[in-house]
């Protein structure tokens, strides 16, 4: 018995990556949409404002929407849990509050606040997150965006690296105050 196609239809890489965008293969992922809304995003644009200590606008929206998708990536529920706890509870803090207060309130939210507020600073200050490669005790760093990251306004006497100020090689020469 042979089985003919009744359709003459040629499958062509269109189709394909048609196929790949419709409802049934993106409903394989499970998005991470716990802070999708505007005003959660907001809330965490302030959070991340006064643990890093740098007054942050909404013109960090779309590096804040980066960096949650990376703190937050394979999280468990528990794990969310405790990210929106800790992103309501730091940004009720005033905008002025010192250490000691941020302290306070992290000591109180119990075990794991100060880890979770540390990697959240520390990602927002370097651009990077670290990684554990599979199946070993190493870990790798995934770059979420290097030039945008707060260290370059923290670090006022440098600049990001895409920003050249002179020809190739100049940096190894003393500053004479001509580039």
């Amino acid at each position: 018995m042979s089985v003919k196609s009744r359709s003459k239809l040629k499958v062509t890489r269109r189709h394909v990556i048609a196929g790949m965008a419709s409802v049934p293969f993106m409903a394989s992922f499970k998005p991470n949409l716990a802070l999708a809304n505007a005003s959660k995003m907001d809330q965490f644009i302030y959070a991340s404002s006064i643990l890093c200590g740098i007054p942050m606008d909404k013109s960090y929206i779309q590096l804040s929407h980066q960096i949650w998708q990376a703190l937050t990536l394979n999280a468990t529920d528990k794990d969310m849990r405790e990210w929106t706890k800790l992103i309501d509870k730091v940004s009720s803090l005033p905008a002025n509050a010192n250490s000691a207060r941020i302290n306070k309130t992290l000591r109180l939210m119990g075990r794991g606040a100060h880890q979770k507020a540390r990697l959240m600073a520390k990602v927002w200050y370097t651009g990077r997150i670290a990684r554990p490669l599979l199946n070993s005790k190493l870990t790798t760093f995934e770059v979420i965006n290097y030039d945008e990251a707060n260290v370059w306004i923290a670090c006022d006497f440098t600049k990001p690296p895409v920003t050249c100020g002179g020809h190739f090689g100049y940096w190894q020469h003393p500053y004479t105050g001509k580039v």
